[in-house]
């Protein structure tokens, strides 16, 4: 089994930052619109964190398929004979670079593309997308 190795630092920063920021307001007498507590604003970057840091892609070569999971439950299991493409999604935002993103698409009933890898700043894509080629073509 191969595992996508991530380098995950900024988001488990984010993830403690949120979470702290989270239990002090929750102490806080802070409200926002109609009586709300201002910690609730803190459960949507937490909880994409959360999903950030705990996100697992494998390829099983024995299996011959690729694994996506969830802190190593609710694991995704998608076919690699099924494997038709890899693509690369540059993400902008008001003409600003956003971040590239690796998908890997695959064939079948129904068309899925699923999320290798996204990184802001990715200088070595051609180099990733080629090794992650010959591991899904059994060359590695």
């Amino acid at each position: 089994m191969m595992h996508l190795k991530e380098h995950k630092t900024f988001q488990i920063i984010m993830l403690i930052l949120f979470l702290i920021s989270a239990f002090y307001f929750s102490f806080s007498e802070v409200k926002i619109a109609n009586d709300i507590p201002i910690w609730v604003v803190c459960i949507l970057p937490v909880s994409v964190y959360t999903y950030q840091v705990s996100r697992k892609v494998d390829f099983d070569m024995a299996a011959q398929r690729l694994e996506v999971s969830f802190f190593g439950f609710f694991p995704q299991k998608y076919n690699l004979k099924n494997f038709e493409r890899l693509i690369i999604i540059n993400h902008k935002m008001n003409f600003i670079n956003n971040g590239k993103e690796v998908k890997i698409i695959f064939k079948g009933d129904q068309t899925k593309e699923v999320s290798l890898l996204r990184k802001h700043k990715f200088k070595g894509i051609e180099d990733f997308i080629k090794e992650t080629q010959k591991i899904i073509q059994g060359d590695f």
